[in-house]
């Protein structure tokens, strides 16, 4: 019997550890993390990198895309999820937005370091794309948005959030730890 009971705590232990680090994996980043390269003497923020990106990108367009992509928030946050039904992480949620619309983006935040062109939080558009720091390392990409709304001194995007409290699909102001984490912008249409 006790080593029955042993077995049992072994094997409860074992599943705590799994998920313990699977959970952490899911909460260190969005879909994958790279270092980004800072340059010291050029602010990151304005950057200008001609790779990727793709035709189209007229207001109505960027209209349609931003509206599309309101249509799912409340959708569950998922790490590795890339549709509305089992739910999406950030990256998963631009790419199948963007599909929509065929518009080809990366799969994986990390693949964004050289994709689009990057821009001015002045020059910011709506349907532009804002690439955040992880937590815990500012110089790795680990989340990203699809900026929904440009004011004179706001800026909102959409964005499947990890966090305890959001957990889903929610539109947020770019402001305090958001700004605070923001790489870089990049325009992904023209």
């Amino acid at each position: 019997m006790e080593k029955l009971v042993d077995t049992k705590n072994i094997v409860m232990n074992f599943r705590i550890i799994l998920f313990s680090l699977l959970l952490s994996a899911g909460l260190y980043s969005c879909s994958g993390a790279k270092k980004v390269a800072h340059n010291k003497a050029v602010d990151p923020k304005s950057v200008s990198n001609n790779k990727g990106g793709t035709s189209g990108g007229s207001d109505k367009e960027r209209k349609s895309i931003v509206n599309y992509a309101r249509t799912f928030i409340g959708i569950p946050y998922r790490y590795g999820g890339n549709t509305p039904k089992e739910g999406f992480d950030c990256s998963g949620y631009v790419k199948y937005v963007y599909n929509k619309f065929n518009v080809n983006v990366p799969r994986v935040t990390r693949d964004y370091v050289n994709y689009g062109k990057r821009v001015n939080l002045s020059k910011v558009r709506m349907g532009d794309l804002i690439l955040f720091s992880l937590y815990d390392d500012k110089s790795k990409i680990g989340h990203i948005g699809i900026v929904s709304g440009v004011d004179k001194d706001k800026v909102l995007f959409l964005h499947a959030a990890s966090g305890k409290k959001s957990g889903k699909v929610m539109e947020s102001e770019l402001s305090g730890i958001h700004l605070s984490r923001m790489l870089f912008i990049t325009r992904v249409l023209k």
